[in-house]
């Protein structure tokens, strides 16, 4: 046997993990072996459940492999502990070597923080369940030996968790005082005690589908044993907002709730896309739930919905299949009265083709005058009731013998009733259309028949005597008979452009700040600047002067502790170079040597201004300011975001953000988030504060952009604001590995209509 090290440093990291390699304790040298077989096909990165698995129950493996071979190879080459801790031959003697480098390497500090993390885990497990790192908890339970084993990768360099169940075990064996670790089980499927398999695999289907992110579903079982699964991922609650969630299944009953209700919501969604869109909503305890047109929508009251969407649909067929049988009575009657007036126009049309032909000769006018003369007058024929009139069916039928009346109804019954209702909405429509192409015919031909008989009441005035007739057929042109025309109001739709804050963000902001320093002076910057500090408070007050004084002594205490180089209460030596042109700065990612802007310098403070210089600046300022926004042109029409606590205070010149995040970011700490959205069309004037109102560019190294925020500033006294829509919501957010943070968000849509 090798001797024992005679390394101060080993020693001492084995003293604190109290393992005497003279003594070795008995139960690491009567370890037993342990048959194995991994599933197939299993990702061993991927970690379905976590256990509480008590401390003396795992049985320690070391193998001579790094974590990315396959578990084939790690187990196929591992070996028990005690083959390193007390070699037998000699080949065990470089396992002996191995297991002092290992020991060598590890850091207590690193056990230590291990074993506080445990402490934690012990009293609360993740809200996301796993945790960092536990990826080195290479923990397997072998079915056929109902034993937990740790394999651990000798070629690694992260040793702590193996050192500090080696540690936890020598204790328990001291002291019996069970102890135990919140772990990944490696290779392990889930147990199928709430849902099967390919249930679990439908569920993370159905879940992706409403909340567009993969979710990682887990088996996790408590300290005290009691199995639940949990489904945990991320989901988009309002543009491009995304929550956390969680949603915890305690027994097999809310399991199964679950699996059928998001499988019902997915089966509407799917089949009927018009007519159902759930919406996903975050609870107040960070779960996820769904609404439909803003009605809550749970499994318990999923049936009364089913009920009421059924009898909404039947009474929609009925509507439809009454309007489908008037149409088609209409439909029968506008086809016969169309005949009848083709039949009138081509006799016209004939009539008015053979004066136009005997006009040409001598010889043919006379005989057409002949003929008018010797021609009757007939009585308009008027049609015989019986001929035209048709025996109308009764229509009053049906649909309301197919309502079955029942105590509930079923998906299938739903889909099947919808689908049968859209195929009578589109024979509606069709009938529709057909209705108004005949009713627009009809229209045409009567306006031609119009035109006709006009021509020909012109002919017949002059069918007196043959001179007069002579005389008109001389004189009359060749005409031609008015196409019929119906007034159709054709609506016009404009394609407005869409923003995309994601996608569209960089470009824009590019765009913009190449517009706003080729449009703005540096004075005209240097007013937007003020408007993007705390003076806009003051500004948008300036009639108060017990605020605009305030304002005034909050920027000379400013001033006070500024002032670091120079005593003077009239200038600063440095004027606008407070700092040299080779001072290397980050902007966007970007190098850059230019020096932001000091509000203290723009407004010129003095120790000594007075009142009315420091309101005639800000008055300066405030016309600047409007002058500025009302000659800006924007380029396409973008939604912004304040968070206030009145409606009243929406007024004035408004700083708004296009980041609706970072607004919800800047309002984390009220306990209820008042957000107001406003839609900013092409025709609203705002300017924004893209780079060149923070800097000035005397180096002409500005990077180009909107790289500070995505803020922009709006002259609210020239809009009325129309609200035009209301959402509650809310959002979890991590504070920790263990906690959640629940916003609930109540957000006003408005519009701005210009007074």
């Amino acid at each position: 046997m090798p001797k024992v090290t005679n390394d101060n440093e080993i020693n001492k990291k084995l003293k604190y993990i109290g393992l005497d390699l003279k003594n070795i304790p008995e139960f690491l040298t009567n370890s037993s072996n342990i048959d194995y077989r991994p599933l197939k096909a299993y990702d061993e990165n991927t970690y379905r459940v976590y256990k509480y698995v008590p401390i003396s129950k795992i049985q320690i493996l070391l193998t001579p492999m790094n974590r990315l071979n396959t578990i084939k190879e790690k187990y196929g080459e591992s070996s028990s502990l005690k083959n390193y801790l007390k070699p037998e031959n000699e080949g065990d003697s470089d396992k002996y070597i191995t297991f002092l480098k290992m020991l060598k390497e590890v850091k207590i500090e690193e056990i230590e923080k291990l074993a506080k993390h445990q402490e934690r885990l012990n009293k609360n497990i993740p809200f996301k369940i796993k945790f960092e790192e536990n990826y080195l908890w290479q923990i397997y339970y072998s079915d056929i030996n109902d034993v937990y084993f740790m394999l651990v990768p000798t070629e690694d360099l992260e040793y702590a968790s193996f050192f500090y169940l080696l540690k936890k075990q020598i204790e328990y064996h001291k002291t019996k005082k069970e102890q135990m670790i919140y772990v990944p089980i490696v290779y392990e499927n889930y147990s199928g005690q709430f849902l099967k398999n390919s249930e679990i695999q439908d569920l993370e289907k159905y879940v992706w589908f409403f909340t567009k992110e993969w979710p990682n579903i887990y088996e996790v079982y408590d300290i005290d044993g009691n199995m639940s699964i949990q489904v945990v991922g991320d989901t988009v609650v309002y543009e491009n907002l995304i929550s956390v969630y969680k949603n915890k299944l305690e027994s097999k009953e809310d399991a199964l709730k679950f699996y059928k209700f998001l499988k019902a919501m997915f089966i509407l969604s799917t089949e009927l896309p018009h007519y159902y869109k759930f919406v996903v909503r975050i609870d107040k305890n960070g779960s996820i739930g769904f609404s439909l047109k803003n009605k809550e929508i749970t499994y318990e009251n999923m049936f009364t919905m089913l009920a009421e969407d059924y009898k909404k649909a039947m009474e929609e067929i009925a509507s439809l299949e009454k309007e489908k049988n008037e149409l088609d009575d209409s439909i029968e009657k506008l086809k016969s009265i169309s005949v009848e007036i083709d039949k009138e126009y081509l006799a016209k049309e004939r009539q008015i083709a053979t004066y136009l032909e005997c006009r040409k000769t001598f010889l043919g006018r006379v005989k057409y005058f002949l003929k008018l003369k010797k021609k009757k007058e007939q009585d308009d024929k008027e049609q015989d009731d019986t001929n035209t009139k048709k025996v109308e069916k009764s229509r009053e039928e049906i649909v309301s013998t197919n309502f079955v009346i029942r105590e509930f109804y079923t998906i299938e019954d739903i889909v099947k009733t919808y689908k049968e209702l859209d195929i009578l909405l589109e024979k509606v429509k069709d009938l529709r259309l057909d209705y108004n192409a005949l009713t627009n015919r009809i229209e045409s031909v009567n306006v031609k028949i119009q035109n006709a008989n006009l021509y020909i009441e012109e002919i017949d005035k002059h069918k007196k005597s043959i001179f007069e007739f002579w005389k008109f057929a001389n004189k009359d042109e060749k005409l031609m008979l008015n196409q019929g025309t119906t007034n159709q109001k054709i609506s016009k739709r404009t394609i407005e452009k869409v923003y995309n804050y994601d996608e569209d963000t960089e470009e824009i902001g590019e765009t913009i700040d190449k517009i706003q320093r080729n449009s703005l002076s540096k004075t005209d910057a240097d007013s937007i600047y003020i408007a993007a500090t705390e003076v806009l408070n003051v500004l948008n007050n300036i009639d108060n002067d017990e605020i605009v004084k305030k304002g005034l002594e909050e920027l000379k205490e400013e001033l006070e502790n500024n002032r670091i180089l120079f005593d003077t209460n009239k200038i600063d030596i440095f004027g606008e170079m407070s700092e040299d042109n080779i001072k290397v700065k980050i902007l966007g990612d970007k190098k850059h040597r230019e020096t932001r802007k000091d509000k203290l310098k723009i407004l010129e403070i003095t120790q000594d201004m007075e009142l009315e210089e420091y309101k005639d600046k800000l008055k300066n300022i405030l016309d600047n300011i409007k002058r500025i926004i009302d000659r800006q042109n924007k380029l396409v029409a973008i939604p912004a975001y304040v968070t206030l606590n009145k409606k009243e205070e929406v007024e004035g010149f408004q700083v708004l953000n296009l980041d609706l995040e970072e607004v919800i970011k800047e309002a984390e700490d009220n306990k209820k988030i008042v957000l107001y959205k406003i839609k900013l069309k092409e025709d609203i004037k705002v300017v924004y504060f893209s780079n060149i109102i923070y800097y000035d560019n005397y180096n002409k190294t500005l990077p180009i952009g909107m790289d500070i925020n995505s803020k922009c500033l709006l002259n609210l006294e020239k809009y009325k604001m129309n609200e035009i829509g209301k959402e509650n919501f809310r959002i979890s957010k991590l504070e920790d590995e263990f906690k959640i943070k629940t916003k609930e968000i109540c957000l006003y849509e408005y519009e701005l209509i210009e007074k």
